[in-house]
């Protein structure tokens, strides 16, 4: 059914055709009320005329003198032989309207109504009754007015087949003319009407979802229209509208694109300066970043002889070199835990125990300290050969936070860093010192070598240790 007939799948059409269809039905009701009315009248002339053809008979063979004569005569038809529908009759007098007499069920039709020439009858449809009314020249001449009372079943049923009979026909045309109209305006009008609804839908669905793999494809082509009116220039509107809102659509996506690729680049650059707790405040516009944190290990480590390398090798060879070296390093401080804080020329800072707490970060910094040197035995100077690493490291409380307003640094602050710097730079090649504050975190799972006492610039006199490696579990 919605294969051949479109429109029935859509509300509006519904609505349309009903409203026609209504509106078929109230034009032919207007017409069907008088018809069902001149129907009843012609019905009930046809019960008069049966008993009008007895009432002859008995004026022309029986001829009654008087005007009892006549009612008894009259009364003699009820039976049903004779006329089966026959319910009461009155007899008056023309002239004065006196009634003379009656039997049975009293007609509500009065002699007055004689005065009506064409008047013949009439139905009380409240009475179940038509009165059919008799003048004087039916009664040969005599001054009597009768009127007898008939039982409307008949009227009735006939009326009831010819109402059921109309009401078929008419709701037979109805739907005939409202198939035919809805047909027409499925072409000219709702057709084209539900082409762009759905052309409407898909479009706005797409812009919903993103830009669709061919915009074109919902642009309604103006030939199919096959006509040009009012609703063609709505269609070429929604195309006009449809192809200007595609482009600002493709400008936006490329747009926002090109912003979310820069918002990821700045946000990589970002997490390579500070670390991801740190680059998350910075974005919700904390403007001064400073934290304490009681108990830290901080690492640091220099390339032995590397000032004396740089200046007898090229540039390019050198940042290749520094490049390489220090990549190796990130991975190890991704691997264990730790966070890169600077580097330095070729110096490398890196601590453990913040942003994030670690508990085990002594030991972290420690595994990341012994495979740094195992890194950098593998690495061939252009010149030099090998190299060789500085390695200090001491634990102890610190204050973190970032300073600088355009060009910003995470960095780290207090007598923890300064004494780890020193364990470096009173270190000896290709060995690791370690304070006693760390050393004292790693008894138990590390080897370490005392080496006794080192003067520390700016603290003294502090004890010492030489990491050596992990202890066989």
């Amino acid at each position: 059914m919605t294969a051949s007939f479109p429109w029935v799948r859509a509300r509006l059409s519904r609505r349309i055709a009903f409203w026609i269809f209504l509106n078929f039905l109230v034009v032919e009701a207007i017409v069907l009320v008088p018809s069902v009315l001149r129907q009843a009248e012609r019905l009930g002339l046809q019960l008069r005329e049966v008993t009008s053809a007895k009432i002859q008979w008995l004026v022309t063979m029986q001829a009654p003198g008087s005007p009892e004569a006549l009612l008894q005569e009259v009364k003699r038809l009820q039976g049903p032989t004779m006329v089966a529908d026959l319910k009461g009759a009155a007899l008056y007098r023309a002239s004065t309207g006196e009634l003379l007499g009656g039997f049975g069920s009293k007609p509500s039709l009065r002699s007055a109504a004689a005065a009506d020439a064409s008047l013949q009858g009439r139905w009380f449809p409240g009475e179940n009754a038509y009165d059919g009314l008799w003048r004087p020249q039916v009664l040969r001449g005599n001054d009597l007015v009768l009127i007898v009372r008939h039982n409307d079943a008949a009227l009735r049923q006939g009326l009831l087949i010819y109402v059921r009979n109309i009401v078929l026909i008419v709701l037979g045309i109805a739907s005939v003319l409202t198939l035919i109209t809805m047909v027409v305006m499925q072409r000219l009008v709702i057709g084209r009407v539900l082409l762009l609804h759905d052309h409407l839908l898909r479009s706005g669905t797409a812009f919903e979802q993103g830009m669709p793999a061919d915009p074109d494809s919902f642009l309604i082509p103006v030939a199919a229209s096959r006509r040009a009116d009012e609703l063609t220039d709505v269609i070429e509107a929604f195309n006009r509208s449809y192809q200007r809102t595609s482009g600002e659509m493709e400008r936006r996506i490329a747009a926002e694109a090109s912003a979310q690729a820069e918002r990821d680049r700045s946000e990589s650059l970002l997490l390579n300066i500070l670390p991801a707790p740190i680059a998350e405040q910075m974005k919700r516009g904390s403007h001064t970043i400073a934290e304490t944190h009681a108990d830290v290990t901080v690492l640091f480590a220099d390339i032995v002889g590397f000032t004396a390398l740089s200046s007898r090798i090229d540039g390019d060879a050198l940042v290749v070199l520094l490049n390489r070296v220090f990549s190796s390093f990130d991975d190890l401080s991704e691997r264990h835990g730790l966070e890169k804080i600077k580097t330095i020329g070729d110096s490398y800072m890196v601590v453990g125990g913040l942003p994030t707490a670690l508990d085990h970060h002594a030991e972290a910094v420690a595994e990341m300290a012994l495979a740094m040197q195992a890194a950098i035995a593998q690495v061939e100077a252009p010149v030099a050969g090998s190299l060789a690493l500085r390695i200090g490291i001491h634990s102890g409380p610190v204050v973190a936070g970032v300073i600088g307003r355009r060009k910003f640094i995470y960095d780290l602050w207090g007598e923890t860093v300064n004494v780890a710097s020193r364990m470096e730079s009173n270190g000896e090649p290709g060995r690791i010192q370690i304070s006693q504050a760390t050393c004292r975190k790693l008894a138990g799972s590390y080897a370490t070598e005392r080496r006794g006492q080192v003067p520390i610039k700016g603290v003294g006199e502090m004890t010492t240790y030489w990491l050596q490696g992990r202890l066989a579990s």
